[in-house]
C-alpha cells in the first residue's frame, strides 16, 4: 500500500487507489499522516477536523471515522488507538514523503562522495514524485496546512539543490527557461534569481543577465518594499565588472590560478545569513533580561578570544525563544556578518542532528552543497574556519543538552551565541545563564491590553485580576487568554475567568488556533523515562505547595536515593521546581500551578484507581504534607 501526500491526499492498495470515503475521514486521515507512527492527541484530531467548535459527539465521530478508515484500508491494525490518541502504522517504502526524503538525502551523499550527475538524477527522482502541492485541497485545515508549507519548503530547497548541482555541470543553457519560469513563481525567492542571472552570463547573455536583477529588484521593492539583498547586488556587480570566478570552473585536473570561491569569507559575495524568525510585535516584559543578554553580547571582542554564550532556560510555555528573538533582533546591527538559526527540537522525542544543522548553516553561509563535507568532524571545521574574523550571531534555540550544542558554537570571539532550551545548561563553559521565570501580573496585564485591547481589559479589572491568576503567570497561557478574547469579540473577560475556573478543565480552555499549554508540558513529559513520569503524574496527586524527597519516595514505593534522581530528572525538564534549599529545612519541590494541574490530569488517565489510592495512602505516612482524596 503507497499513502501519498505530494499533491492531492491519495491511498494505493493492490487493486488501485482506495476510497477514502467522507471529507472528514480524508482529514482525519491526513493529521495521522503528518507523522506516521507517532500517536496523535485525540484533541489534536477534534480540532484539526471541527476547529473552535467541535460538536459535543466529535469524540464518538472520530472514533467513527477511525473505524471507517480501517475498514476501507482493509487492515485493522493500520491505525491503533493508545494514550488517548491514535497513530497511523506505515513503512517508509510506504509513504511517498519518506521516498522523497530519501531520494534527497541520498543525492546529497553522492554529490559529497564527487557524483554530481548521479545526484542530479537522484534530486530530479525526488521531484518527480509531486503530483501538485502537497496535501492540495486541505488549507482549510490548520495543522496540515502547515505541515504543506513545510513540505513546500523541501521541495524547492532540494530543486534549489538540483539547480546547483546542474549549473556546476555546465548545464546553464537548459536551466534558462526552468529559472525563468521559477522567478515568475517565487519572485521573492532570491537564490532563483542569482542562478538565473549566472546561467544568462554563462550563456554569454550578459545584458539579459542584468535585466534579470533589474526584474528582481523590481519585484522586490514593489511587493515588500524592500532592496536585493547583499548576495544578489553583489552578484550583479561582479557581472557588472565580468568576474572570473563567475565563469564555468574549469575541469578537476586543470591548472592555473586558483579563483576565490563566491561562498568563502574573502570572496565579494560572501553569503550573509538573515535566519532569524521574525520578532513578535506585542512582546512584553523581560527588560532586565534583554539588557542583561544586550550588555554580554554587545561590543567587540578579538578573534583570539572565547565566543560569548548566554544560556536562556526555563520551564516550557515561558518564552525563552521570544526572549531570543527579540534579543537577536535588537542585536543585528552589531552582527553585520549575519545571523544564524536553528530550532534544534530538545524537547521533542526527534530533537535536530547536529550533523544536519551544520550543513544548514553552511548552505546559508553560501558554501555549495558539493563543498560540504560528509564527516561531521569536517562540518564542524568548515564552519569554524567560515565564521572567524566574521561578526556572526548564532541562535540555538530549544536545546537538549550541551552535547548537542557543543559542535555548534563558533571558535571566534568575533562571533556570539544565544541558546535556549528546559535544562540549565550547566556544562556550557563560561556561558552567562539567563533563568526565565514568569511575568509578573503587571507585566501580563500589559500583555493582554496589547492583544484584546486596553478597553475590554481595563473594563473588568478583578476579573483581570482573576485571569492573571488562573494564567499563573505563564506568557503562553497568556497569549491564548489574550488571543481568545481578540478573536471573540462577544466575550468577556469574566466569560473566559468562568470557563477557566474549574481546575480539571482549565488546560482544555488554554489552547487557541496551534498555541496549547498541555502540549507544551507534554514534550517535557514525554522526553522522561517511564519511572520519572510516574512519579510526576502521582506528584501531582498531593495537595501541598512543596514537598521533600521522602514523600516523592513514599508515592514511588521507592529509596530516598532513587526518588532523588527521579527528581532531579524532573527538575531538569522543568516540569518541577526546587522551592526551598538549605542546610536547616533541605530540599523541597513544588510544581508550577498549570503544571500541577497537567500532572493531576495525566494520574487520572494513565494511573488505575487502586495505583491512586496506594500512592496517597503511602504520601499520608509523611506528615505534614496532605493528598487529595
Amino acid at each position: 500500500m503507497r499513502f501519498e501526500v505530494l499533491g492531492p491526499l491519495a491511498v494505493l492498495g493492490s487493486g488501485g487507489a482506495v476510497d477514502l470515503g467522507p471529507p472528514k475521514a480524508r482529514a482525519l486521515l491526513a493529521v495521522l499522516l503528518r507523522r506516521p507512527g507517532r500517536v496523535v492527541a485525540g484533541d489534536v484530531l477534534v480540532e484539526a477536523l471541527w476547529g473552535d467548535d467541535p460538536p459535543k459527539s466529535a469524540a464518538k465521530n472520530v472514533q467513527a471515522y477511525v473505524h471507517q478508515l480501517r475498514r476501507r484500508l482493509g487492515d485493522p491494525g493500520r491505525i491503533v488507538h493508545q494514550h488517548s490518541g491514535y497513530l497511523l502504522r506505515a513503512g517508509r517504502d510506504e509513504l511517498d514523503v519518506a521516498r522523497f526524503d530519501d531520494l534527497v538525502e541520498a543525492a546529497r551523499a553522492v554529490e559529497a562522495g564527487g557524483e554530481p550527475e548521479r545526484a542530479s538524477d537522484l534530486l530530479r527522482d525526488a521531484l518527480a514524485l509531486w503530483r501538485g502541492e502537497a496535501y492540495s485541497g486541505m488549507a482549510d485545515i490548520p495543522i496540515v496546512a502547515a505541515e504543506a508549507a513545510r513540505l513546500a519548503e523541501a521541495r524547492l530547497s532540494a530543486l534549489a539543490q538540483r539547480v546547483d548541482v546542474d549549473i556546476r555541470l555546465g548545464r546553464h543553457a537548459e536551466l534558462v527557461g526552468e529559472l525563468t519560469a521559477l522567478a515568475g513563481e517565487h519572485p521573492l525567492r532570491e537564490w532563483i534569481w542569482a542562478q538565473l542571472m549566472l546561467a544568462l552570463y554563462r550563456c554569454g547573455r550578459r545584458a539579459d543577465a542584468l535585466q534579470a536583477y533589474l526584474r528582481a529588484r523590481d519585484a522586490l521593492v514593489e511587493q515588500i518594499g524592500l532592496e536585493p539583498g547583499r548576495e544578489l547586488r553583489d552578484l550583479h556587480e561582479a557581472i557588472l565588472t565580468g568576474a572570473p570566478f563567475l565563469d564555468l570552473p574549469a575541469a578537476p585536473g586543470a591548472t592555473g590560478a586558483r579563483i576565490t570561491a563566491p561562498w568563502e569569507p574573502d570572496s565579494p559575495v560572501a553569503a550573509a545569513p538573515r535566519m532569524l524568525p521574525g520578532d513578535i510585535g506585542d512582546f512584553t516584559g523581560y527588560d532586565a533580561e534583554l539588557t542583561g543578554i544586550d550588555a554580554v553580547l554587545r561590543g567587540d571582542r578579538a578573534p583570539d578570544r572565547p565566543t560569548s554564550v548566554v544560556a536562556v532556560t526555563g520551564e516550557g510555555g515561558i518564552g525563552k525563544t521570544t526572549v531570543a528573538v527579540r534579543a537577536a533582533h535588537r542585536l543585528r546591527t552589531a552582527y553585520p556578518g549575519g545571523q544564524l538559526f536553528a530550532a534544534l527540537g530538545g524537547a521533542r522525542s526527534t530533537a535536530a542532528d547536529p550533523y544536519e544543522v551544520l550543513g544548514r548553516f553552511l548552505r546559508a553561509l553560501g558554501m555549495p552543497d558539493a563543498a560540504v563535507p560528509g564527516n561531521e568532524d569536517e562540518r564542524a571545521a568548515a564552519y569554524r574556519s567560515l565564521l572567524a574574523d566574521r561578526r556572526v550571531l548564532v541562535v540555538l534555540d530549544d536545546a537538549r543538552d550541551e552535547r548537542q550544542v557543543e559542535r555548534l558554537l563558533p571558535g571566534s570571539g568575533t562571533c556570539a551565541v544565544i541558546v535556549t532550551g528546559r535544562p540549565r545548561l550547566g556544562g556550557l563553559a563560561g556561558a552567562h545563564r539567563i533563568d526565565l521565570g514568569g511575568l509578573p501580573d503587571a507585566d501580563g496585564e500589559a500583555l493582554l491590553r496589547t492583544i484584546a485591547g486596553r478597553g475590554r481589559i481595563e473594563a473588568e479589572p478583578a476579573e483581570t485580576k482573576r485571569l492573571l491568576e488562573l494564567c499563573a503567570g505563564l506568557p503562553l497561557a497568556l497569549r491564548i487568554v489574550g488571543s481568545q478574547l481578540a478573536t471573540r469579540p462577544h466575550w468577556k473577560v469574566g466569560d473566559l475567568v468562568a470557563r477557566l475556573a474549574d481546575p480539571r478543565h482549565r488546560l482544555d480552555g488554554l489552547r487557541h488556533r496551534g498555541l496549547e499549554v498541555r502540549a507544551s508540558f507534554g514534550l517535557g513529559y514525554g522526553a522522561l523515562a517511564a519511572p520519572a513520569r510516574r512519579l510526576f503524574r502521582l506528584l501531582g496527586l498531593l495537595d501541598t505547595p512543596d514537598f521533600p524527597v521522602w514523600t516523592a519516595a513514599a508515592l514511588v514505593n521507592t529509596t530516598p536515593p532513587t526518588a532523588q534522581d527521579l527528581l532531579d530528572d524532573l527538575v531538569d525538564v522543568r516540569l518541577l521546581r526546587v522551592t526551598i534549599s538549605s542546610a536547616v529545612g533541605g530540599v523541597r519541590y513544588g510544581f508550577h500551578e498549570l503544571v500541577r494541574i497537567y500532572a493531576r490530569e495525566r494520574a487520572e488517565v494513565e494511573e488505575p484507581a487502586e495505583s491512586r489510592r496506594a500512592a496517597l495512602a503511602r504520601a499520608r505516612t509523611c506528615p505534614p504534607i496532605r493528598a487529595a482524596g
